[in-house]
């Protein structure tokens, strides 16, 4: 799978690039639709699993 991301990355950086930024929209308007439509109660935890996630990408 890597070696097919990098040939795609290689030969069309700019396909790429619009590819990773559809994946990263895609997840971050998911967390969005989550959030508006669940119950008080349960927007702690999708916000704790939001910061978990923020914290795993720092540390890379």
């Amino acid at each position: 799978m890597w070696s097919v991301l990098e040939q795609v990355a290689v030969a069309a950086p700019q396909l790429f690039v619009y590819a990773v930024g559809l994946f990263v929209a895609m997840i971050l308007l998911s967390l969005a639709i989550s959030l508006r439509q669940a119950e008080a109660s349960q927007r702690p935890e999708i916000i704790r699993a939001l910061a978990d996630l923020m914290a795993f990408w720092k540390k890379r």
